[in-house]
């Protein structure tokens, strides 16, 4: 008896183990692997915060939706030069201080309009910005444009892809006399 009650208590214990990780969750953790760049949970909201910005969702679902400020943590991840990387995260970590230093608010913290106001301020005057922040703003800018353009729910219901030639195409159309006297 005291054998099979050995064998119980371990088997749970080897199971609490187990499982006990994956119950434990951190806030600060990026919801995607990344193979290079070191991203906090609060920089992943960030991105998400000027995504939801410059894609908001209306009667569709915006790029927050589509998570397109995940494509743009894949895509700096995979596509961009180790340098060009740190210009991103540096500007990244930088860009919350400059729009706090000149609307007096932290971005994450702002209403949509308030955010609205901030990057449309900040795009005014980019021309003043470090170089660092500029890199950051106009990757992400192009990133989340991507992403959300290259999304499936994009392609499908917005603007439906058609393979070339499309159902327009015949292949067999008789050559009218208007393009013989063009040749």
């Amino acid at each position: 008896m005291k054998r099979r009650t050995v064998f119980k208590h371990l088997a749970m214990a080897s199971a609490a183990t187990w499982l006990l990780p994956a119950c434990v969750s951190d806030p600060e953790r990026v919801s995607i692997a990344l193979n290079h760049l070191r991203v906090t949970g609060d920089e992943e909201a960030l991105l998400a915060a000027i995504a939801d910005v410059l894609i908001p969702a209306t009667d569709t679902p915006g790029a927050l939706d589509v998570k397109a400020h995940l494509f743009t943590l894949v895509m700096v991840d995979d596509c961009l030069s180790k340098e060009k990387q740190e210009k991103f995260l540096a500007g990244m970590r930088r860009f919350e201080d400059v729009l706090r230093s000149t609307s007096g608010k932290k971005f994450s913290n702002a209403s949509q309009e308030e955010r609205v106001e901030m990057l449309t301020s900040f795009e005014e005057g980019m021309a003043a910005s470090d170089e660092e922040i500029k890199v950051f703003y106009q990757q992400a800018r192009a990133y989340i444009i991507q992403g959300y353009t290259s999304s499936q729910h994009f392609l499908t219901e917005i603007k439906p892809y058609q393979l070339v030639p499309g159902p327009g195409y015949n292949g067999c159309a008789s050559v009218t006399e208007d393009l013989k006297t063009i040749s």
